[in-house]
């Protein structure tokens, strides 16, 4: 008797554990490239991608590299799609070196879809966008431009120049300089390796010494800010160089506190991780996207555009010293 209920205990224990084992497995699996890992962002991305992944039952893999690099987002992409993977969304940083390996991914039959950069002419299934970028660099240049009195000269320091998602912004903002503001005046831009607040720093040192009557600085993106930041503090020139940028709140919350920065215009990036991960189990799974969808704990539907074949997030975040510790990414 003693035997077959051991026996009988082994054989429920053993089903147990292979059933837990198969509905592991059987988990639809949504991986994430961001351009980089350890940065306040992407940290925040990664965590709304995980409580999506906890509200939907799959698995969100969060897999990058320390620094910028399209040729590492190329050998991740190229590993994720080896582990069979069921869904690979990437922030783009080089659209010419990526396209082919999305390419190869489709044709193996893995959803894939961009999110926080896209590649428009890749064989993408979706962009989840943050924010369109045309309001993206619209609304920078007319925070900057209500700092700088509409007039003056501006320069620009931003992340690599292969950046998709930077390089957009730049084209509205140099867009909406050309039609609102005649009498600002861009200067130059400059990019950085990887990204790196470091380079930021000697770009920023340069542009203020070339042009010393310069008004305003933009940092494009978020890693840039500080190295911007440091540039203006040390040549003590704050609250006569405007800085403004797309800085995380955590990230800026210091240079507005001390007034060296007035804004900074950004989004969720955890709602935008969130939504990656919701995106991808929806592609997996071969459904379609409503002109409206009702996304859990949003406040508001996210709207689809069929023909761009957009995902959007909402509109620009503007942050300041009011809204600023509202916030923690």
């Amino acid at each position: 008797m003693t035997g077959k209920r051991a026996s009988f205990l082994w054989a429920a224990l053993f089903a147990l554990l292979f059933t837990g084992a198969a509905s592991a497995a059987e988990k639809t699996r949504v991986a994430f490239i961001p351009q980089l890992i350890g940065i306040p962002y992407f940290t925040a991305m990664e965590k709304g991608g995980e409580k999506a992944a906890q509200d939907l039952g799959i698995e969100f893999m969060y897999v990058g590299a320390p620094t910028a690099s399209a040729s590492e987002q190329v050998r991740l992409f190229e590993n994720l799609i080896q582990q069979k993977v069921d869904a690979i969304s990437i922030s783009v940083l080089d659209a010419v070196s990526l396209n082919p390996v999305i390419r190869r991914a489709r044709a193996a039959g893995i959803a894939v879809f961009t999110s926080d950069s896209d590649s428009a002419d890749s064989e993408r299934q979706v962009y989840v966008a943050q924010a369109m970028d045309k309001d993206l660099g619209y609304t920078l240049i007319d925070r900057l431009a209500a700092q700088c009195g509409e007039s003056g000269q501006i320069g620009i320091v931003s992340g690599e120049s292969t950046a998709t998602n930077l390089n957009a912004w730049i084209a509205f903002m140099k867009e909406r300089l050309k039609d609102k503001y005649p009498k600002m005046e861009l200067v130059d831009v400059r990019f950085t390796s990887g990204g790196s607040s470091e380079d930021a720093l000697r770009q920023a040192e340069e542009l203020m010494t070339r042009f010393p009557a310069i008004k305003g600085l933009v940092a494009v993106a978020s890693t840039t800010v500080p190295g911007v930041v440091q540039a203006v503090q040390q040549a003590d020139m704050a609250g006569e160089v405007a800085v403004i940028g797309y800085g995380s709140p955590n990230t800026v919350r210091p240079f507005i506190k001390s007034g060296v920065m007035k804004e900074s215009v950004l989004w969720d990036p955890w709602r935008l991780g969130y939504l990656t991960a919701w995106a991808g189990k929806r592609l997996a799974d071969g459904k379609s996207f409503a002109a409206e969808n009702a996304i859990p704990g949003f406040d508001a539907p996210v709207k689809y555009f069929a023909d761009e074949k957009i995902l959007l997030l909402g509109d620009p975040l503007v942050i300041d010293a009011n809204n600023v510790d509202t916030f923690d990414f």
